[in-house]
């Protein structure tokens, strides 16, 4: 595959225990890239270890660790994968998709330039991919033809995302200055200038790509990087018709419009500069596809054999021609033969013009080649379809990676044969498929949610039972994941059932008042009973002991039965009229009663009990209050 020496130090090794080095692809100032297999997985990646004195660069290795993991989260079509990161021996190396084809500066170096409408398919699909990438924030900074790959079925990947925004950053020495000034002549104005950069530098980079791919030339060259630099800075790109006259106006419009030296006067973003190509090229001469242009493969020629050109010298002379007519046999002369031949041949080269052209519109003149337009709307697709005479039907697909409203494949597929006034399948993305857990579950039985739930494509994982205050006992609650929720086809769901309100303790209510306890019941779910009613010495009113007891848990609902106090018993109150006032108070307090002395005159004379409240005979609170009037 390469004509590389083998004694490369990491052939044959195997980084971080997963990736083996399997073979050395190429060799560049700064990174050594290789074919390697993915052991866990048991794919073909591309190894890119970089090398140098940046390697040896914390403060590098860090922010090129931290790059490649935001630049992994990048993922389209027309971009190369990046599928992990990682440092083996001192050197960070990058995992990427191992993709089969060659870059442009390859297909250019051995076929030459490329046509207007070969160009501008390839810039249409970095553009795509350049889009795509500004749009989750990132800026390329190194678009060149190395960083460009046309893979062997004719799709466009830009790679070496990210890398450049890390280099750029790092304070470099002359041995690896020469690499970064390797790439001059595509760097835009501010770039030169260290001025900031934004989606608009790669825009003009890609001016500039478009500039050389269709001419073979860059706009701007020199003895000197600086020389090269100072052009961007000062000079205007000259259009692409001024070297090579077949360009297209509509060709020279766009690259002039990117490679404005002031970015906000040049075109403003890599998805209005799509916009712009995908209107040239339908007004740019037809070109057959890509993957039939250009050779990928080293061809073969074949000599043909050298009967194809020997005409009718080996072919059996007749030396008699028969009379039919006559039933006679005679030798006809050459002259005769000669005469016939010459008045039948302008019929025969009639008809066969007739019929072999009606084979040739059969066969081949009534197809046209599928153009690639994978990751183009079905309106920018059907533009390109409409001059080849190819209608255009709509298939929509889930997918993963392609945007919704983008085209993901066609059939016929890109660079096969399709029959003019047929249409081309264009399978289009509607998105990832996603499915919404349905809100309106709860309350139905299990089995009707799990019909439901099935009919989405997801996969029932189970019930769980859980406490809820308001779903009855067995009915559905909800489900986990939470109603609302996107998810993919067949993940798992577990549905929530309800074994009815969660139980709770019995509050420590002896010894409160009946009305305060019931208050606290109530807020627990809880219902107070009072089944007896005793005499205590507690107020009446107050609870004395509760079934279940204090602290033990029930459900919510549960009746507590409760024992009221009715206050102290009752006791018969003695009769002290007529006492002394010491007997009478000694009488009463004995019965348990409190005495309060009250002198019915303002001087006690007799010194004896008048008259008592409660009266002799009634009953009374034990300890209530007897008063009594002395005289």
């Amino acid at each position: 595959m390469n004509d590389f020496p083998n004694q490369d130090p990491l052939l044959g090794k195997v980084l971080e225990q997963r990736y083996s080095v399997d073979e050395l692809i190429a060799r560049g100032g700064m990174a050594t890239v290789y074919r390697g297999t993915d052991l866990r997985l048991g794919r073909a990646v591309a190894l890119k270890v970089l090398g140098g004195v940046l390697a040896n660069d914390p403060g590098f290795v860090e922010r090129f660790t931290q790059e490649a993991r935001a630049t992994a989260a990048l993922t389209h079509p027309n971009v190369v994968a990046v599928h992990d990161q990682g440092i083996s021996e001192g050197f960070p190396f990058l995992v990427m998709e191992f993709v089969q084809g060659r870059t442009i500066r390859e297909i250019m170096a051995q076929s030459g330039p490329f046509t207007s409408a070969h160009a501008l398919e390839i810039i249409s699909s970095v553009l795509a991919g350049l889009s795509s990438a500004h749009d989750a924030g990132f800026v390329h900074r190194d678009i060149k033809p190395e960083n460009v790959l046309i893979t062997n079925d004719g799709h466009v990947k830009v790679t070496d995302f990210g890398l450049a925004r890390v280099i750029s950053a790092t304070p470099v020495s002359d041995s690896t200055g020469a690499v970064l000034l390797g790439t001059m002549a595509y760097l835009s104005p501010e770039q030169v200038q260290q001025l900031a950069v934004d989606q608009r530098s790669d825009v003009y980079s890609c001016g500039i790509l478009l500039y050389e791919m269709v001419t073979g030339l860059v706009p701007f060259t020199g003895s000197s990087p600086l020389e090269v630099a100072y052009q961007h800075v000062n000079s205007e790109v000259s259009a692409p018709s001024s070297i090579q006259p077949d360009v297209p106006p509509a060709v020279d419009h766009i690259v002039l419009a990117a490679t404005r030296k002031s970015a906000a006067d040049r075109i403003q973003s890599a998805r209005e500069f799509r916009d712009a190509v995908i209107r040239a090229i339908s007004a740019v001469p037809r070109a057959e596809a890509l993957t039939t242009a250009i050779s990928l493969q080293n061809t073969q020629i074949i000599p043909a054999s050298p009967l194809a050109f020997q005409g009718e010298v080996n072919q059996p002379r007749r030396a008699q021609e028969r009379n039919v007519g006559t039933g006679a046999s005679e030798i006809q002369s050459p002259n005769v033969r000669k005469g016939i031949r010459g008045k039948l041949a302008p019929i025969l080269l009639l008809l066969a013009l007739v019929v072999g052209g009606g084979a040739w519109y059969q066969f081949a003149g009534s197809y046209e080649v599928v153009p690639p337009v994978a990751a183009l709307t079905v309106d920018e697709a059907a533009m390109i379809l409409a001059p080849l005479e190819l209608g255009v039907e709509v298939v929509e697909e889930f997918s993963e990676d392609i945007p919704v409203g983008s085209i993901i494949r066609t059939d016929p597929a890109s660079g096969e044969k399709a029959r003019k006034g047929n249409a081309v399948t264009l399978i289009v993305s509607k998105g990832q498929e996603r499915y919404l857990i349905p809100s309106d579950l709860p309350g139905k039985d299990p089995a009707d949610a799990a019909s439901l739930l099935e009919d989405l494509t997801l996969v029932i994982s189970g019930n769980k039972e859980v406490f809820d205050e308001l779903i009855p006992v067995g009915k559905v609650v909800g489900t986990d994941p939470i109603a609302g929720t996107s998810v993919k086809r067949e993940t798992p769901v577990t549905i929530l059932v309800s074994k009815g309100p969660a139980p709770v303790d019995v509050p420590p209510i002896v010894g409160t008042l009946i009305t305060d306890a019931t208050t606290a019941l109530t807020a627990l779910g809880l219902t107070a009973k009072t089944i007896q009613e005793d005499f205590d010495d507690s107020v009446a009113g107050t609870i004395l002991s509760t079934d279940p007891a204090p602290g033990t848990t029930v459900p919510k609902g549960t009746v507590i039965n409760v024992i009221v106090s009715k206050g102290p018993p009752l006791v018969d109150v003695p009769n002290v009229v007529g006492m002394s006032t010491s007997t009478a108070t000694s009488t009463l307090e004995a019965a348990g009663f409190q005495v309060k002395a009250v002198n019915k005159l303002s001087i006690a004379i007799l010194n004896k009990v008048y008259s008592q409240k409660p009266g002799a005979g009634s009953k009374a609170p034990k300890g209530s209050l007897i008063t009594i009037e002395i005289v």
